[in-house]
């Protein structure tokens, strides 16, 4: 996918990526397969998107590698499902490098459009922890 090779170029090198280097396929989540109708997805170190969804919410390129990046983070800490806990750890991945002003945008997207209303105090919980990451980084810098 054309996304993947652009996130990977730009990003590929960070050290971030370095650090936690770990063998990650990519793959399309085809329409017909998407019964959940997921944005992105992971199952063990298999990345899926939907170019359907993403397309339907609008999202920027950089948004778009701030989802990837947060899939990356389930992968890198081996978390899963919906639970707090694990979606700001893969959050946090994103902010690492440096697009969790772009995950943010992405967590905004996702109550606005009110397809998951059981999880839009869990997405609020997400906003405040990567506007914390990024005022202790901005605290940090100056």
């Amino acid at each position: 996918m054309a996304i993947v090779d652009k996130f990977i170029g730009m990003y590929g090198d960070s050290p971030v990526m370095k650090r936690n280097a770990m063998k990650v396929i990519f793959r399309k989540l085809r329409a017909e397969d998407n019964n959940y109708k997921d944005i992105m997805a992971r199952l063990g170190n298999e990345v899926y998107i939907s170019e359907e969804e993403v397309a339907k919410f609008g999202f920027t390129e950089a948004e778009i590698y701030a989802a990837i990046a947060h899939e990356l983070g389930h992968v890198v800490y081996a978390t899963r499902g919906w639970d707090p806990d694990c979606e700001q750890r893969a959050d946090s991945f994103s902010a690492e490098l440096g697009l969790g002003e772009f995950m943010i945008n992405i967590i905004e997207k996702l109550i606005y459009c009110r397809r998951y209303p059981r999880q839009v105090s869990q997405f609020v919980a997400r906003i405040h922890y990567l506007q914390n990451i990024a005022n202790s980084n901005r605290e940090m810098i100056g």
